[in-house]
């Protein structure tokens, strides 16, 4: 069971999420309502341990918030004070279950087997596939009466297929499930070597095949051990799913969706704050050393100048850069008596896709300030040898020129 702790207690807190994870859940922290909200959003969980006090959203407040869009997920409200008075707006609200503090242990996890029972929709409370039997409260398993010794991990992902036997998990989804925030998520190799592990101790105690690669696809019980499609020995039936479950399903596959669709939005926001700061760094070093940039591609004919080259020239950043095909807009630049040196040092040998640097004075088109600048750049080359852009610096050199009059 992947359960998603909600309290701004970290005292509280830290001791709960050392009790969970003892017993084999696995437990994510959120320290505020809107944390929780966006992780709700984003991940599936099975069980929320929600605080009713917390920071910016109040735990009722977001029952009510889960509930109007839909989501299924059990919730047990932790309230500070008792009475049932709060109990049945906790209840009114959308949590399944409540339970006040100070509350024993034995009471808080006794509510979570009670609500996994009404989770799972299922005639017996163990888990089974085949001869295969998981027992949540004992927490053993046994394969063809035998008791099989599983670590933590491959007790939970055998827990995982069990829980959802005729469903395919691939490695991501997987590593979405049964690692939490706070852990690295694993790789495929590390979860196929689990699966590897799973499946040696199942054939030690005489099962061949439980777990089966859909390759492309994930993992998947091995449909032979489905007990719907044979006769059952047992004298009750598997009662029919009900329609809220259906709904359910219908919910954790457009989640595990959003989840995939979060996680690429991550990736890309980090790498966003990454080119962000890059982009930063890049500017205060520019403006520390009086150095634009600029680029110009030769395929779209489209010019890019950074912003302390515009502030070197006393140009608007916001504006258009002088375009090199518009070459009266650069000379307007160039002081009169050094277009000639710009025209033959800098102008020609880009034109020719040639490197070229040259010392030469400017005007400032804001306040008309004489500037000296060395100026240099050249061609880049595609990897069949064709140039596709020119590119250079322009260095503010004023102070090291007067100086050395």
């Amino acid at each position: 069971m992947k359960i998603l702790l909600v309290s701004s207690n970290q005292i509280l807190q830290k001791k709960l999420h050392q009790k969970l994870s003892h017993h084999h859940f696995v437990v994510e922290l959120a320290i505020d309502g809107e944390e929780a909200w966006d992780l709700l959003q984003a991940f599936l969980y099975d069980l929320v341990l929600l605080d009713s006090v917390l920071p910016k959203v109040k735990g009722i407040e977001l029952c009510r918030r889960l509930r109007e869009v839909g989501n299924p997920v059990l919730i047990l409200l932790l309230l500070a004070v008792a009475g049932w008075e709060h109990c049945i707006e906790g209840l009114n609200s959308g949590a399944d279950a409540c339970l006040s503090h100070p509350f024993p242990e034995a009471a808080l996890f006794a509510q979570i087997e009670a609500l996994g029972r009404r989770g799972k929709h299922r005639a017996s409370f163990c888990l089974d596939w085949g001869p295969v039997s998981l027992n949540p409260t004992t927490r053993e398993v046994t394969c063809k009466s035998q008791r099989l010794k599983l670590n933590r991990k491959e007790y939970q992902l055998l827990k995982l297929f069990l829980s959802h036997p005729r469903q395919r998990f691939p490695c991501h989804e997987i590593g979405d499930r049964l690692w939490t925030l706070d852990e690295q998520l694993p790789t495929n190799a590390t979860i196929k070597s689990h699966i590897r592990s799973i499946r040696r101790k199942l054939e030690q105690a005489g099962m061949q095949d439980l777990i089966q690669t859909r390759y492309g696809q994930g993992y998947s019980l091995n449909s032979d051990y489905d007990p719907e499609t044979k006769p059952s020995n047992k004298g009750n039936a598997t009662p029919e799913p009900m329609m809220d479950a259906v709904t359910a399903n219908l919910w954790q596959e457009l989640m595990a969706a959003n989840a995939r669709l979060q996680r690429e939005v991550e990736e890309r926001r980090a790498v966003e704050s990454e080119l962000r700061c890059s982009e930063r760094m890049l500017r205060n070093a520019q403006k520390a050393a009086q150095i634009g940039c600029w680029e110009w591609n030769l395929e779209n004919r489209k010019l890019y100048w950074t912003e302390e080259l515009f502030l070197l020239h006393g140009l608007d950043p916001t504006q258009p850069p002088p375009h090199p095909d518009h070459p009266e807009e650069a000379l307007a630049l160039i002081h009169p008596d050094d277009v000639e040196h710009y025209q033959q040092n800098i102008r020609i040998p880009a034109i020719k896709g040639e490197a070229f640097e040259a010392n030469l004075r400017i005007i400032r088109a804001n306040d008309g300030e004489i500037r000296y600048i060395n100026a240099r750049g050249g061609p880049v080359f595609d990897h069949l040898g064709k140039i596709i852009k020119l590119t250079g610096t322009t260095f503010d050199i004023t102070k090291w020129v007067v100086n050395s009059k």
